[in-house]
C-alpha cells in the first residue's frame, strides 16, 4: 500500500484581482432636476417662456396657454378681418404679415402695422381703432411706451 505524502509546500492565500465593477470611473455630475446643459431655444425665447410658467403657475397651464393662444391665431376673428379691409389689406393674415408685435410695461401686446402709405398705426385685439398714424415703427413703438402708465 503507498501511503500518500503530504506536501510540504506552503500554498499562499488566494489573491483576487480587483475588476472593472469594484472601482468604476468617476461619473460626471449629474445636473440639476430641470437643467439642461445647453437650451434649443434663443435666449430670448426661452426667458419669455419662463415667465408665462411663472405667470401661469405650472407648466400645463403655460401649456394650454400656448395651445390656446395657437388656436387663436387660426380662427377666423370677423372684427379683426373687418379691421385689416379696413386698413387697405385684403387678409387679416395680410395685415399681420405687414406688422410687428410690441409688448408695454404692463404685459400687453400691441402691433404696429405698416400700411400701403409708408405709415404705421399701432392697435391690438382690445383697440382697433387705429386713429393715429407715425411716421416710423419707431415712432408709433415711442408713443405706446410714452401711454403706459
Amino acid at each position: 500500500m503507498s501511503r500518500k505524502r503530504q506536501s510540504t509546500k506552503e500554498h499562499s492565500p488566494r489573491v483576487v484581482r480587483k475588476t472593472a465593477g469594484d472601482d468604476p470611473p468617476p461619473l460626471s455630475k449629474p445636473l440639476p432636476p430641470g437643467s439642461v446643459r445647453q437650451s434649443p431655444l434663443r435666449k430670448e425665447v426661452e426667458v419669455q417662456a419662463q415667465k408665462l410658467i411663472h405667470e401661469a403657475g405650472s407648466t400645463d397651464a403655460a401649456k394650454t396657454a400656448v395651445e390656446v393662444a395657437a388656436e387663436r391665431e387660426h380662427e377666423p376673428d370677423f372684427q379683426e378681418d373687418h379691421f385689416a379691409q379696413r386698413l387697405g389689406f385684403a387678409s387679416r393674415a395680410e395685415m399681420r404679415a405687414a406688422s410687428k408685435p410690441i409688448s408695454t410695461a404692463d404685459g400687453d401686446t400691441w402691433w404696429a402695422t405698416r400700411l400701403a402709405s409708408d405709415r404705421w398705426v399701432v392697435w391690438n385685439k382690445n383697440d382697433l381703432t387705429a386713429t393715429r398714424t407715425f411716421s416710423s415703427l419707431e415712432d408709433a413703438r415711442r408713443s405706446l411706451l410714452a401711454a403706459a402708465p
